[in-house]
Protein backbone atom coordinates (compact mmCIF):
# COMPACT_ATOMS: atom_id res chain seq x y z
CA UNK A 1 0.00 0.00 0.00
CA UNK A 2 1.27 3.49 -0.51
CA UNK A 3 4.67 3.81 0.55
CA UNK A 4 6.18 7.77 -0.06
CA UNK A 5 4.80 10.71 0.15
CA UNK A 6 3.77 11.10 -3.79
CA UNK A 7 1.44 7.76 -3.33
CA UNK A 8 -0.33 8.43 0.18
CA UNK A 9 -4.10 8.63 -0.23
CA UNK A 10 -4.40 11.89 2.04
CA UNK A 11 -2.67 14.26 -0.51
CA UNK A 12 -4.67 13.08 -3.53
CA UNK A 13 -7.90 12.37 -2.55
CA UNK A 14 -11.30 14.96 -1.96
CA UNK A 15 -14.31 13.27 -0.91
CA UNK A 16 -17.85 14.99 -0.78
CA UNK A 17 -21.35 14.83 -0.81
CA UNK A 18 -24.10 16.07 -3.38
CA UNK A 19 -27.20 17.45 -1.83
CA UNK A 20 -28.88 13.45 -2.73
CA UNK A 21 -26.17 12.22 -0.68
CA UNK A 22 -24.09 10.55 -3.17
CA UNK A 23 -20.57 10.33 -2.11
CA UNK A 24 -18.08 11.20 -4.25
CA UNK A 25 -14.53 10.50 -4.05
CA UNK A 26 -12.02 11.70 -6.43
CA UNK A 27 -8.50 10.39 -6.58
CA UNK A 28 -5.70 12.44 -8.68
CA UNK A 29 -2.72 10.68 -10.35
CA UNK A 30 -1.60 13.06 -13.32
CA UNK A 31 0.93 10.71 -13.95
CA UNK A 32 -1.43 9.20 -17.31
CA UNK A 33 -4.18 11.04 -18.89
CA UNK A 34 -5.91 8.14 -18.19
CA UNK A 35 -9.14 7.89 -15.74
CA UNK A 36 -11.50 5.36 -14.34
CA UNK A 37 -14.52 6.45 -14.08
CA UNK A 38 -16.37 4.23 -11.32
CA UNK A 39 -19.93 3.63 -9.71
CA UNK A 40 -20.15 1.74 -6.61
CA UNK A 41 -23.47 0.46 -5.55
CA UNK A 42 -23.76 -1.11 -1.34
CA UNK A 43 -25.96 -4.10 -2.68
CA UNK A 44 -24.46 -7.68 -3.28
CA UNK A 45 -24.95 -10.99 -2.53
CA UNK A 46 -24.73 -11.06 1.09
CA UNK A 47 -27.82 -8.48 0.95
CA UNK A 48 -29.92 -11.45 -0.75
CA UNK A 49 -31.61 -13.90 0.74
CA UNK A 50 -33.05 -17.78 -0.62
CA UNK A 51 -35.52 -17.14 -3.07
CA UNK A 52 -33.96 -14.35 -5.01
CA UNK A 53 -30.13 -15.22 -4.85
CA UNK A 54 -27.94 -14.21 -7.49
CA UNK A 55 -30.36 -11.17 -8.22
CA UNK A 56 -27.28 -8.59 -7.90
CA UNK A 57 -25.58 -10.15 -10.30
CA UNK A 58 -28.19 -10.58 -12.66
CA UNK A 59 -29.36 -7.22 -12.45
CA UNK A 60 -25.32 -6.09 -13.50
CA UNK A 61 -26.03 -7.74 -16.47
CA UNK A 62 -29.49 -5.74 -17.16
CA UNK A 63 -27.97 -3.05 -16.92
CA UNK A 64 -26.38 -3.12 -20.25
CA UNK A 65 -29.37 -3.43 -21.78
CA UNK A 66 -30.53 -0.20 -22.07
CA UNK A 67 -32.56 2.77 -20.81
CA UNK A 68 -35.06 5.36 -22.17
CA UNK A 69 -32.79 6.89 -24.29
CA UNK A 70 -29.77 4.08 -25.23
CA UNK A 71 -30.61 0.76 -26.62
CA UNK A 72 -29.23 -2.38 -25.39
CA UNK A 73 -25.49 -2.89 -26.06
CA UNK A 74 -25.25 1.20 -26.85
CA UNK A 75 -23.19 2.48 -23.83
CA UNK A 76 -20.67 -0.45 -24.15
CA UNK A 77 -20.75 0.42 -28.06
CA UNK A 78 -19.70 4.23 -27.66
CA UNK A 79 -17.07 2.95 -25.10
CA UNK A 80 -15.35 0.82 -27.47
CA UNK A 81 -15.66 3.26 -30.21
CA UNK A 82 -13.36 5.68 -28.48
CA UNK A 83 -11.09 3.54 -27.65
CA UNK A 84 -12.29 2.81 -24.10
CA UNK A 85 -12.88 0.09 -22.26
CA UNK A 86 -15.82 -0.84 -19.52
CA UNK A 87 -16.95 -3.66 -17.19
CA UNK A 88 -18.66 -4.56 -14.01
CA UNK A 89 -18.59 -6.68 -11.14
CA UNK A 90 -20.43 -8.07 -8.69
CA UNK A 91 -19.16 -9.10 -4.86
CA UNK A 92 -20.61 -10.08 -1.77
CA UNK A 93 -20.69 -6.57 -0.48
CA UNK A 94 -21.07 -4.52 -3.83
CA UNK A 95 -21.79 -4.35 -7.34
CA UNK A 96 -19.36 -2.04 -9.58
CA UNK A 97 -19.07 -0.42 -12.75
CA UNK A 98 -16.81 1.46 -14.54
CA UNK A 99 -14.91 2.91 -17.98
CA UNK A 100 -11.24 3.53 -18.44
CA UNK A 101 -10.84 6.40 -21.11
CA UNK A 102 -8.88 8.98 -21.83
CA UNK A 103 -9.63 12.24 -20.06
CA UNK A 104 -11.53 14.25 -22.48
CA UNK A 105 -14.13 11.71 -22.67
CA UNK A 106 -14.96 11.99 -19.04
CA UNK A 107 -18.47 13.30 -19.70
CA UNK A 108 -19.66 10.91 -21.78
CA UNK A 109 -18.70 8.13 -19.13
CA UNK A 110 -20.65 10.28 -16.15
CA UNK A 111 -23.49 10.81 -18.79
CA UNK A 112 -24.02 7.35 -19.56
CA UNK A 113 -23.60 5.94 -15.94
CA UNK A 114 -25.86 8.23 -14.14
CA UNK A 115 -28.72 8.05 -16.83
CA UNK A 116 -28.72 3.95 -16.27
CA UNK A 117 -28.50 4.72 -12.49
CA UNK A 118 -32.71 5.89 -12.95
CA UNK A 119 -33.91 4.89 -16.32
CA UNK A 120 -33.11 1.89 -16.97
CA UNK A 121 -35.77 -0.33 -18.71
CA UNK A 122 -36.99 -4.06 -17.88
CA UNK A 123 -37.44 -5.90 -21.41
CA UNK A 124 -38.87 -9.19 -20.74
CA UNK A 125 -37.36 -10.67 -24.17
CA UNK A 126 -33.55 -8.97 -22.78
CA UNK A 127 -34.15 -10.65 -19.18
CA UNK A 128 -35.04 -14.09 -20.71
CA UNK A 129 -31.76 -13.95 -22.47
CA UNK A 130 -29.22 -12.73 -19.85
CA UNK A 131 -30.87 -15.29 -17.20
CA UNK A 132 -29.84 -17.64 -19.57
CA UNK A 133 -26.52 -15.97 -19.63
CA UNK A 134 -26.13 -16.21 -15.96
CA UNK A 135 -26.90 -19.74 -15.67
CA UNK A 136 -24.32 -20.75 -18.06
CA UNK A 137 -21.78 -18.71 -15.98
CA UNK A 138 -23.16 -20.95 -13.05
CA UNK A 139 -22.70 -24.37 -14.90
CA UNK A 140 -18.68 -23.31 -16.04
CA UNK A 141 -17.60 -21.52 -12.80
CA UNK A 142 -19.37 -23.53 -10.29
CA UNK A 143 -21.45 -26.86 -11.20
CA UNK A 144 -18.29 -27.75 -13.57
CA UNK A 145 -15.88 -26.73 -10.97
CA UNK A 146 -15.30 -29.28 -8.46
CA UNK A 147 -13.07 -25.96 -6.28
CA UNK A 148 -15.90 -23.76 -6.42
CA UNK A 149 -18.50 -26.41 -5.77
CA UNK A 150 -16.93 -27.20 -1.86
CA UNK A 151 -16.24 -24.03 -1.43
CA UNK A 152 -20.23 -22.93 -2.04
CA UNK A 153 -20.61 -26.48 0.12
CA UNK A 154 -18.28 -24.82 2.94
CA UNK A 155 -20.19 -21.73 2.97
CA UNK A 156 -23.56 -23.03 2.84
CA UNK A 157 -22.63 -24.95 5.70
CA UNK A 158 -21.11 -22.39 7.74
CA UNK A 159 -23.44 -19.03 7.25
CA UNK A 160 -26.51 -20.95 5.56
CA UNK A 161 -28.61 -19.02 2.85
CA UNK A 162 -27.70 -15.52 4.58
CA UNK A 163 -24.37 -13.91 4.64
CA UNK A 164 -21.54 -14.54 2.94
CA UNK A 165 -23.01 -18.01 2.80
CA UNK A 166 -25.13 -16.58 -0.33
CA UNK A 167 -23.14 -17.88 -3.69
CA UNK A 168 -22.53 -14.36 -5.77
CA UNK A 169 -23.61 -16.54 -8.38
CA UNK A 170 -27.03 -16.99 -7.07
CA UNK A 171 -28.25 -21.25 -7.29
CA UNK A 172 -29.74 -22.38 -10.06
CA UNK A 173 -33.56 -23.48 -8.72
CA UNK A 174 -33.27 -19.56 -7.60
CA UNK A 175 -32.33 -18.38 -11.05
CA UNK A 176 -34.69 -20.35 -12.50
CA UNK A 177 -37.54 -18.45 -10.55
CA UNK A 178 -36.07 -15.12 -10.36
CA UNK A 179 -38.50 -12.27 -11.95
CA UNK A 180 -38.56 -9.36 -13.91
CA UNK A 181 -40.53 -7.67 -11.23
CA UNK A 182 -37.92 -8.76 -8.61
CA UNK A 183 -35.02 -7.27 -10.58
CA UNK A 184 -37.16 -3.48 -10.63
CA UNK A 185 -37.72 -3.99 -7.06
CA UNK A 186 -33.69 -4.81 -6.32
CA UNK A 187 -32.80 -1.59 -8.74
CA UNK A 188 -35.39 1.01 -7.62
CA UNK A 189 -34.65 -0.06 -3.91
CA UNK A 190 -30.21 0.08 -3.95
CA UNK A 191 -29.22 2.37 -6.93
CA UNK A 192 -30.06 5.56 -5.28
CA UNK A 193 -27.23 7.61 -5.17
CA UNK A 194 -27.78 7.72 -1.35
CA UNK A 195 -26.91 3.87 -1.39
CA UNK A 196 -24.15 4.62 -4.13
CA UNK A 197 -20.40 6.11 -4.43
CA UNK A 198 -19.09 7.81 -7.27
CA UNK A 199 -15.25 7.73 -7.46
CA UNK A 200 -12.78 8.69 -10.38
CA UNK A 201 -8.73 8.64 -10.77
CA UNK A 202 -6.27 9.57 -13.14
CA UNK A 203 -5.54 12.97 -14.66
CA UNK A 204 -8.97 14.95 -14.82
CA UNK A 205 -9.65 18.49 -14.49
CA UNK A 206 -10.95 18.71 -10.61
CA UNK A 207 -12.99 21.43 -11.46
CA UNK A 208 -14.31 20.12 -14.63
CA UNK A 209 -15.00 17.03 -13.11
CA UNK A 210 -16.79 18.45 -10.21
CA UNK A 211 -19.18 20.57 -12.61
CA UNK A 212 -20.06 17.48 -14.61
CA UNK A 213 -20.68 15.10 -11.66
CA UNK A 214 -23.41 17.93 -9.97
CA UNK A 215 -24.75 18.46 -14.03
CA UNK A 216 -25.53 14.31 -14.45
CA UNK A 217 -26.33 12.68 -10.77
CA UNK A 218 -27.33 16.16 -8.92
CA UNK A 219 -30.93 15.53 -10.46
CA UNK A 220 -31.76 12.23 -9.17
CA UNK A 221 -33.63 12.10 -6.19
CA UNK A 222 -32.43 10.22 -2.95
CA UNK A 223 -34.86 7.45 -1.61
CA UNK A 224 -34.92 5.23 1.40
CA UNK A 225 -33.11 2.01 1.06
CA UNK A 226 -35.26 -1.09 2.68
CA UNK A 227 -33.28 -4.01 3.81
CA UNK A 228 -34.81 -7.14 2.87
CA UNK A 229 -32.36 -9.58 4.54
CA UNK A 230 -34.54 -11.80 6.86
CA UNK A 231 -33.03 -12.49 9.69
CA UNK A 232 -32.35 -16.23 9.97
CA UNK A 233 -30.38 -17.89 12.87
CA UNK A 234 -28.19 -19.80 11.41
CA UNK A 235 -25.28 -21.78 13.88
CA UNK A 236 -22.21 -22.99 12.24
CA UNK A 237 -21.70 -26.83 11.76
CA UNK A 238 -17.98 -28.39 11.34
CA UNK A 239 -19.50 -31.18 10.00
CA UNK A 240 -16.12 -32.40 7.56
CA UNK A 241 -17.17 -32.47 4.16
CA UNK A 242 -16.37 -35.58 1.74
CA UNK A 243 -16.89 -35.61 -1.71
CA UNK A 244 -15.71 -37.24 -5.11
CA UNK A 245 -15.02 -35.33 -8.04
CA UNK A 246 -13.51 -34.76 -11.42
CA UNK A 247 -10.57 -34.11 -10.58
CA UNK A 248 -6.91 -35.23 -10.72
CA UNK A 249 -5.28 -34.97 -7.47
CA UNK A 250 -7.37 -34.65 -3.69
CA UNK A 251 -7.51 -31.82 -2.59
CA UNK A 252 -7.83 -30.96 0.98
CA UNK A 253 -9.42 -27.75 3.16
CA UNK A 254 -9.37 -26.45 6.72
CA UNK A 255 -11.67 -23.69 7.44
CA UNK A 256 -11.60 -21.39 10.40
CA UNK A 257 -14.27 -19.10 11.47
CA UNK A 258 -12.55 -15.40 11.25
CA UNK A 259 -14.04 -12.11 12.62
CA UNK A 260 -15.19 -9.12 10.63
CA UNK A 261 -13.17 -6.38 9.73
CA UNK A 262 -13.85 -3.01 11.35
CA UNK A 263 -12.11 0.17 12.37
CA UNK A 264 -11.53 -1.43 15.91
CA UNK A 265 -10.38 -4.86 15.48
CA UNK A 266 -7.98 -3.95 12.34
CA UNK A 267 -5.01 -4.23 13.83
CA UNK A 268 -5.96 -8.46 14.09
CA UNK A 269 -6.65 -8.30 10.68
CA UNK A 270 -3.64 -6.98 9.72
CA UNK A 271 -2.20 -9.78 12.11
CA UNK A 272 -3.97 -12.22 10.54
CA UNK A 273 -3.21 -10.85 7.10
CA UNK A 274 0.63 -11.18 8.21
CA UNK A 275 0.40 -14.68 9.41
CA UNK A 276 -1.54 -16.08 6.32
CA UNK A 277 1.59 -14.52 3.87
CA UNK A 278 4.35 -15.77 6.66
CA UNK A 279 2.73 -19.58 5.61
CA UNK A 280 2.12 -19.15 2.06
CA UNK A 281 2.62 -15.66 1.03
CA UNK A 282 5.32 -17.19 -2.09
CA UNK A 283 8.12 -19.31 -2.85
CA UNK A 284 10.10 -18.37 0.43
CA UNK A 285 6.63 -18.80 2.88
CA UNK A 286 6.51 -21.91 5.40
CA UNK A 287 3.82 -24.00 3.47
CA UNK A 288 6.05 -24.07 0.24
CA UNK A 289 9.51 -24.24 1.80
CA UNK A 290 8.68 -26.77 4.31
CA UNK A 291 5.74 -29.16 3.09
CA UNK A 292 6.37 -28.83 -0.70
CA UNK A 293 10.47 -28.40 -0.66
CA UNK A 294 11.81 -30.04 2.01
CA UNK A 295 9.63 -32.83 3.23
CA UNK A 296 7.21 -33.29 -0.50
CA UNK A 297 4.39 -33.75 1.93
CA UNK A 298 2.30 -31.56 -0.65
CA UNK A 299 1.62 -31.21 -4.37
CA UNK A 300 0.58 -27.47 -4.03
CA UNK A 301 -0.78 -25.39 -0.50
CA UNK A 302 -3.36 -22.69 -0.45
CA UNK A 303 -5.09 -20.02 1.54
CA UNK A 304 -8.02 -18.12 0.60
CA UNK A 305 -9.61 -15.62 3.01
CA UNK A 306 -11.35 -12.41 2.49
CA UNK A 307 -9.03 -9.64 4.61
CA UNK A 308 -11.90 -6.70 4.61
CA UNK A 309 -14.59 -8.93 5.76
CA UNK A 310 -17.95 -6.94 6.20
CA UNK A 311 -19.18 -10.15 8.31
CA UNK A 312 -18.39 -13.32 9.61
CA UNK A 313 -16.34 -15.11 6.83
CA UNK A 314 -13.99 -18.24 6.83
CA UNK A 315 -10.45 -18.89 6.35
CA UNK A 316 -9.83 -21.58 4.26
CA UNK A 317 -6.39 -23.35 4.01
CA UNK A 318 -5.52 -26.51 2.42
CA UNK A 319 -3.38 -28.13 -0.44
CA UNK A 320 -2.99 -31.35 -2.37
CA UNK A 321 -0.76 -34.09 -0.84
CA UNK A 322 2.08 -36.02 -2.59
CA UNK A 323 1.76 -39.13 -3.80
CA UNK A 324 1.33 -42.09 -0.77
CA UNK A 325 0.54 -39.08 1.45
CA UNK A 326 -3.24 -39.47 2.71
CA UNK A 327 -5.56 -36.38 3.63
CA UNK A 328 -5.23 -36.62 7.08
CA UNK A 329 -1.35 -36.93 6.59
CA UNK A 330 -1.24 -33.45 4.92
CA UNK A 331 -4.46 -31.85 7.45
CA UNK A 332 -1.92 -32.91 10.18
CA UNK A 333 1.21 -31.21 8.39
CA UNK A 334 -0.57 -28.25 7.50
CA UNK A 335 -1.59 -27.55 11.53
CA UNK A 336 1.72 -28.60 12.14
CA UNK A 337 3.23 -25.52 10.72
CA UNK A 338 1.21 -23.21 13.35
CA UNK A 339 2.19 -25.52 15.88
CA UNK A 340 6.05 -25.26 15.59
CA UNK A 341 5.35 -21.10 15.23
CA UNK A 342 4.03 -21.04 18.40
CA UNK A 343 6.64 -23.61 19.85
CA UNK A 344 9.63 -22.37 18.29
CA UNK A 345 8.79 -19.31 17.05
CA UNK A 346 10.11 -17.63 13.86
CA UNK A 347 13.46 -17.96 11.82
CA UNK A 348 15.91 -15.54 12.08
CA UNK A 349 14.60 -12.25 9.76
CA UNK A 350 11.13 -14.17 9.17
CA UNK A 351 9.70 -11.35 10.37
CA UNK A 352 11.61 -8.62 8.23
CA UNK A 353 11.35 -10.66 5.05
CA UNK A 354 7.48 -11.61 5.49
CA UNK A 355 6.80 -8.14 5.91
CA UNK A 356 8.72 -6.73 2.99
CA UNK A 357 7.10 -9.17 1.15
CA UNK A 358 3.71 -8.36 1.98
CA UNK A 359 4.45 -4.88 2.02
CA UNK A 360 6.20 -5.10 -1.86
CA UNK A 361 3.10 -7.19 -3.33
CA UNK A 362 0.94 -3.90 -2.05
CA UNK A 363 2.41 -1.18 -3.11
CA UNK A 364 3.33 -2.91 -6.47
CA UNK A 365 0.00 -2.94 -7.53
CA UNK A 366 -0.42 0.86 -6.74
CA UNK A 367 1.19 1.71 -9.92
CA UNK A 368 -2.13 0.97 -11.13
CA UNK A 369 -5.04 4.06 -11.46
CA UNK A 370 -7.83 1.33 -11.52
CA UNK A 371 -6.51 -0.70 -8.75
CA UNK A 372 -6.65 2.40 -6.30
CA UNK A 373 -10.61 2.66 -7.65
CA UNK A 374 -11.00 -0.61 -6.82
CA UNK A 375 -9.16 -0.64 -3.21
CA UNK A 376 -10.92 2.20 -1.92
CA UNK A 377 -14.47 0.94 -3.88
CA UNK A 378 -14.39 -2.30 -1.85
CA UNK A 379 -13.35 -0.12 1.38
CA UNK A 380 -16.06 1.98 1.65
CA UNK A 381 -18.61 -0.23 0.27
CA UNK A 382 -18.07 -2.30 3.89
CA UNK A 383 -18.21 1.41 5.55
CA UNK A 384 -14.62 1.61 5.72
CA UNK A 385 -12.54 4.85 5.04
CA UNK A 386 -9.96 5.03 2.44
CA UNK A 387 -7.78 6.78 4.73
CA UNK A 388 -6.51 3.11 6.95
CA UNK A 389 -4.78 3.16 3.50
CA UNK A 390 -1.86 5.24 4.43
CA UNK A 391 -1.60 4.05 7.75
CA UNK A 392 -0.98 0.40 6.74
CA UNK A 393 2.65 0.52 6.46
CA UNK A 394 2.70 1.37 10.09
CA UNK A 395 0.29 -0.85 10.87
CA UNK A 396 2.37 -3.98 9.19
CA UNK A 397 5.54 -2.35 10.64
CA UNK A 398 3.99 -2.40 14.38
CA UNK A 399 3.34 -6.45 14.36
CA UNK A 400 5.33 -8.59 16.42
CA UNK A 401 6.63 -12.11 17.17
CA UNK A 402 4.28 -12.12 19.91
CA UNK A 403 1.11 -11.26 17.41
CA UNK A 404 1.53 -13.51 15.47
CA UNK A 405 2.21 -16.30 17.57
CA UNK A 406 -1.52 -15.17 19.53
CA UNK A 407 -3.22 -15.31 16.21
CA UNK A 408 -2.03 -18.84 15.68
CA UNK A 409 -3.27 -19.96 18.92
CA UNK A 410 -6.39 -18.05 18.55
CA UNK A 411 -7.61 -18.64 14.95
CA UNK A 412 -6.42 -21.56 14.28
CA UNK A 413 -5.28 -24.04 17.13
CA UNK A 414 -7.98 -23.38 19.27
CA UNK A 415 -10.66 -23.29 16.88
CA UNK A 416 -13.04 -25.84 15.18
CA UNK A 417 -12.92 -26.11 11.40
CA UNK A 418 -14.91 -28.11 8.42
CA UNK A 419 -12.35 -30.19 7.11
CA UNK A 420 -13.03 -31.11 3.45
CA UNK A 421 -11.50 -33.26 1.09
CA UNK A 422 -11.86 -33.85 -2.67
CA UNK A 423 -11.13 -37.50 -3.94
CA UNK A 424 -10.42 -38.00 -7.66
CA UNK A 425 -13.45 -39.77 -8.76
CA UNK A 426 -13.80 -44.12 -9.40
CA UNK A 427 -14.26 -44.80 -12.75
Amino acid sequence: MPASADLRFSDRVEEYYLSNKLKVILIEDKRSPIIVSSIWYKVGSSYEYEGISGISHVLEHMMFKGTKTTEPGEFSAKIKKIGGTENAFTGRDFTGYFQKTHKSYLELCLKMEADRMRNLIFSQEEFKNEIEVVKEERRLRTDDNPTAKIFEKISNQAFGMRGYGIPIIGTMKDLNRISVADLKKWYLNYYVPNNAILILAGGFDKGQAKELIKKYYGGIKEAKVQDYLEKLNHKISFKSIKVEDKVSEPLVLMSFENIRFNKENRKENYVIELLMELMDGGFSSRFTKNLIDDKSIALSTFISYDAYSRKRNLITIGGSPNKNISAEQLREALIAEFTNLVEEGLYENELVDVKSRLLANNIYKFDSVFYQVMQIGMLETKNLDWSMLDKYINEINSITEHDLINAAKKYILKKDYIFSVIEPKKL
